[in-house]
């Protein structure tokens, strides 16, 4: 599957955005995302700074991104998923922007349920580096 950059950048700025939900930014989103920036080919420097920035950046928006693909739709819900759930602290508002970004891809409800369910069930085997979504996209 060939990756347009768009989609790229709309994956890192969405996990952003997610984390960013609750005002604050763990260690474990921090050292998440940057599995991801370093997967999806992001420098690490630019990685650290965008997640530095990030709450204090009025110019990121707060809109669901829109993919090109399902699969990579899938994806990113999954790996935002892993993210929301990655410091123990399941917040509301990450679930629901989850659940909009979703909406805005035509996933539906009940695609969105079932993969949260099974994410939660394997928690926290499905956090271990090598269970990153996008890593299985980009190969």
């Amino acid at each position: 599957m060939q990756w347009e950059i768009i989609d790229k950048s709309q994956y890192f700025k969405g996990l952003l955005l997610l984390i960013g939900k609750d005002k604050k930014i763990t260690a474990e989103e921090k050292k998440y995302i940057m599995k991801v920036g370093k997967t999806l080919g992001f420098e690490k420097v630019f990685c650290e700074n965008a997640i530095d920035e990030l709450l204090d950046n009025p110019y990121l928006g707060d809109e669901p991104p829109k993919f090109s693909e399902r699969i990579i739709a899938e994806s990113f819900i999954k790996d935002g998923m892993k993210t929301a759930i990655v410091d123990k602290d399941i917040d509301p508002m990450e679930l629901e922007w989850l659940k909009n970004v979703a909406n805005e891809n035509s996933l539906g409800e009940t695609w969105f349920m079932k993969n949260l369910q099974e994410i939660i069930k394997n928690h926290p085997k499905s956090l271990s580096e090598n269970e990153l979504e996008v890593a299985e996209l980009i190969k």
